[in-house]
Parts: structure tokens; C-alpha cells; sequence
């Protein structure tokens, strides 16, 4: 049917399009993709070209709105790709691993203004990286047991109880593996057990992500981090005042000053260091 119609209207083209860029992803060579064009099952390679171009295009607008607003968290991470050559030769026969790196970014939710990242000076002067800092000032470490310290929920009025908010949770947790995993006569009275009250609940809320251009980066180095870390700002739109001519970065744009703001970037073991 939907050839029929691809032949009697050239922008009824939906499966063709699909097929045609499928096919493309799939490396398939252009004389194939051009065959089947012209048996109406796909579109023409200058048309997948062209539609490639055109979400690119969209792609790299959506990414630069959502860097430059500086409510945007980057992602990364390394993987690798084997490029096996038709041809073997003996220069490049064990040469054939690349190194790469992926890149998302995605916008902070819950009710995070612009004004809740500007903190960049406060962070420096508090930072062990910062030479100029009296160790007073420098804040300590904490360890993850330093967690169970805090009040994190403080006991609050008139939840008819005596147990605290941690022994509620407790009880309700020992109900519940008893009447699930305990002997059978506990499990008819698993639907008797109530539901737990939430204290300070996180709405859920669907995040949309942004796939970044992936970089010819290997960052297992200390330089490749940094390399990484740039051409991601740069696909945000967020360049050096002082080099413009990055990917992403354009003349007729105005550079952000972020000296005053923090931006948070997710990576493996080896961005923290």
C-alpha cells in the first residue's frame, strides 16, 4: 500500500524514508539504496543525505538552546569501536580498535533556577584545588557513613505513632518480608500491610535526553577528560571568549561568562580524576 501510494504522490513517503535510513545506519552500499529507490521501496540517497543534514541541523539547535540557558547537565562516557578493514594490511593490522566518546545532555528538573548554581565562587574557596585557601577554610570529606549522622527527617507531628521515622519504615519492611518471602500462612495477610507514608517525596518526572556528537576523544587520559569536557560545552553553545572557532561555537554569537555558575558533568572513574 504504501508503495502504491509513494507512486501515485512523491511525499507519501513515510516507510520509504524509514527503510532509508535504516539502511543507510546499516552501511548499505548506494547502488543498493538507489535500486530499491527506483522500486519505490526507499528514498534516494541525496534524499537521506539531505534528511540527515536537516536533523543534524535540529539536533545541534536543540542542544545549543538547552547549553546556553545553563540549566543543562552533560553526561559522558567512553566506548569503543572496531573498524575491520575488507583489506588487511600489515601497518594496520592491529590498529583497527577506536576509542571514542559518547555525550547526553539533559535539562535540570525539578525546580532548579539559575540562581541555584551560582556558586562557583563559593565552591573555589572552599576547594582543596585551591592554592590560595587557609586550611580552615577548606571544607573536610565525608564519608558515606557520615550520612546516618544527619537528620535527614526530622520526626514530624501527627503521624499517631510513637516509633520514629526510621522505625516505621523498619516495621513496615519486616511486615512486608515476612508476608512475602516468610512461611505461607503470613502470605494472606499481605494485602493488609499498608503503604508506607512518603516524607519529602521526588515527583516523578519523565527527563527528555539529548544525544551530543560523539568525539574522536579518547578520555582514559587527563588531556582527553579536558578535550572532552570542552567539545561538550562546545556543542552546548558554551565556547572560550577567547577561541570561537570550536565546533559549535559561532562568531556572531555572544559568549557566556559561567565563571559565576556551576555545571554539572557526569562521567566514569576516570573524570574525577
Amino acid at each position: 500500500m504504501s508503495i502504491l501510494m509513494h507512486g501515485s504522490n512523491q511525499k507519501a513517503n513515510m516507510l520509504q524514508s524509514l527503510l532509508g535510513l535504516f539502511l543507510q545506519s546499516t552501511h548499505t552500499p548506494y547502488k543498493v539504496i538507489d535500486t530499491l529507490a527506483h522500486l519505490g521501496i526507499s528514498i534516494s540517497t541525496d534524499t537521506i543525505n539531505a534528511a540527515v543534514e536537516a536533523l543534524s541541523m535540529e539536533s545541534q539547535n536543540s542542544l545549543q538552546r538547552l547549553g546556553r540557558s545553563l540549566l543543562a547537565s552533560y553526561a559522558c562516557d567512553n566506548f569503543d569501536v572496531d573498524l575491520k578493514s575488507y583489506i588487511p594490511t600489515v601497518e594496520k593490522s592491529n590498529d583497527s580498535l577506536k576509542h571514542l566518546t559518547s555525550g547526553l545532555l539533559f535539562p535540570l528538573i525539578h525546580g532548579i533556577m539559575l540562581d541555584d548554581l551560582k556558586c562557583s565562587w563559593e565552591l573555589w574557596e572552599k576547594s582543596v584545588l585551591n592554592p590560595q585557601v587557609d586550611d580552615p577554610h577548606i571544607a573536610h570529606k565525608h564519608a558515606w557513613w557520615d550520612l546516618l549522622k544527619l537528620p535527614l527527617h526530622p520526626e514530624l507531628p501527627g503521624l499517631g505513632s510513637r516509633l520514629s521515622c526510621w522505625d516505621q519504615f523498619n516495621s513496615w519492611m519486616f511486615l512486608q518480608d515476612l508476608c512475602t518471602y516468610g512461611p505461607d500462612y503470613f502470605h494472606q495477610f499481605s494485602s493488609s500491610i499498608p503503604k508506607p507514608e512518603c516524607i519529602e517525596p521526588i515527583p516523578l518526572v519523565k527527563t527528555p535526553i539529548f544525544a551530543a556528537q560523539a568525539m574522536d576523544v579518547n578520555n582514559s587520559t587527563v588531556s582527553g577528560n579536558i578535550q572532552v569536557v570542552t567539545d561538550l560545552l562546545a556543542q552546548g553553545g558554551i565556547c572560550d571568549p577567547s577561541d570561537m572557532s570550536g565546533e559549535g561555537c559561532e562568531s556572531d554569537v555572544d559568549s557566556l561568562d559561567i565563571s559565576e555558575y556551576v555545571i554539572l558533568i557526569h562521567g566514569d572513574l576516570g573524570t574525577g580524576e
